[in-house]
């Protein structure tokens, strides 16, 4: 793959990309899944998911390390064949794609219940789709500029969860390991999931402008994404009562509703629309990382055919398809499922294929 330096992205641009891809409505239901399997320690596994995570990147920056002027297909053509290495380009390129409907439609889901509960789905859709084609259509680079503006622009809805913090009860952590280590790794099943967007990693190392500081990159964008769960972990765990907060299915919305100011009401409005610009990064780069293996796939490099054809497809089904709370819980679990052996299991094997080719190559 032939490299354009007007495309390159930095090594802030990388880690927030990675972090936006991390970001998702997941959030707004992780203290609940937490305590329901760990308690109060949810915490806990947090750390724990965010080291496995962190491995994982890890391992996906050293298997492209080797080859540093290539996609992740090219590699793949490379160690597998062209017949077998299309086909796991293909596969990985169906993840992207699944993992953005799952997460659109979620997101769609949350914004028809909160905020907009009489407008049909395929408005909503609609008004999702148009802004997200019009960035995905565009480079890395635009990509990379548009997580970098939000990260900054967006900090004061990570500083505003701190505000609950003045009625919080921090007794409610205590005693810690109250029921043992059992449902602390119960709960890192959770954990891991939530930190799924990491694997972006292989769209976007190419394009990488310092190549080199590539490990600096994962560990910001990782360690930035459990700084902001770690944060709502805390403020719901400290806020709700252990009993209460596994009452609540958005229980990171609600404990921003308690916040009252003299000149403002409904603060959640606010919060929710800001959050929705949060939430685009998620659709946008899994979208990017779809359409972009799918030209790769046939050989192009114009993606935008792609993408229009694939966002034309969406607002058709969403005519027909209304994402209700059961539908999205479905979509979830089976995302886990894949991400299991996508986002974990592919990388850690595919480094041992390399490795194990890479020794026979030098014996012959």
């Amino acid at each position: 793959m032939k490299i354009d330096a007007r495309n390159e992205i930095s090594v802030l641009q990388f880690a927030f990309m990675i972090h936006g891809a991390q970001l998702g409505v997941g959030l707004l239901s992780l203290p609940k899944e937490l305590a329901k399997t760990a308690g109060t320690d949810g915490w806990i596994s947090l750390l724990i998911g965010w080291v496995i995570a962190v491995i994982c990147s890890l391992v996906i920056i050293q298997v492209m390390a080797k080859h540093p002027g290539t996609t992740v297909f090219d590699l793949l053509y490379r160690y597998f064949g062209k017949a077998l290495g299309m086909l796991l380009g293909a596969l990985l390129s169906l993840y992207f794609y699944f993992t953005f409907f799952t997460s659109f439609f979620a997101s769609v889901h949350v914004y028809n219940e909160e905020l907009l509960p009489r407008t049909p789905t395929y408005l909503i859709v609609l008004l999702f789709a148009f802004p997200v084609y019009t960035i995905a259509r565009h480079k890395l680079r635009v990509l990379g500029r548009y997580a970098e503006l939000l990260f900054w622009g967006f900090l004061w809805l990570v500083l505003l969860y701190l505000y609950p913090l003045r009625d919080a009860e921090w007794k409610n952590l205590l005693p810690v390991l109250k029921e043992g280590w059992f449902p602390v790794f119960g709960a890192v099943k959770t954990t891991v999931f939530s930190f799924l967007g990491f694997e972006t990693a292989f769209i976007l190392y190419p394009l990488l402008s310092n190549k080199k500081a590539a490990v600096k990159g994962v560990l910001l964008g990782n360690t930035l994404t459990m700084i902001v769960y770690m944060i709502v972990i805390m403020v719901c765990s400290t806020f709700f009562s252990p009993d209460d907060i596994t009452s609540y299915n958005l229980p990171t919305l609600k404990v921003i509703k308690i916040i009252e100011f003299r000149f403002l009401e409904r603060i959640e409005i606010i919060v929710l629309i800001g959050y929705l610009y949060m939430l685009s990064r998620v659709w946008i780069f899994y979208l990017y990382s779809a359409v972009y293996s799918t030209s790769r796939l046939f050989g192009m490099d114009d993606h935008r055919p792609f993408l229009r054809v694939f966002l034309a497809c969406i607002i058709v089904f969403s005519l027909f398809y209304a994402p209700t709370l059961e539908r999205v819980d479905h979509l979830k679990k089976l995302l886990n499922e894949l991400g299991i052996y996508i986002s974990f299991a592919f990388p850690v094997c595919l480094l041992a294929y390399t490795k194990l080719v890479g020794v026979i190559r030098r014996g012959n």
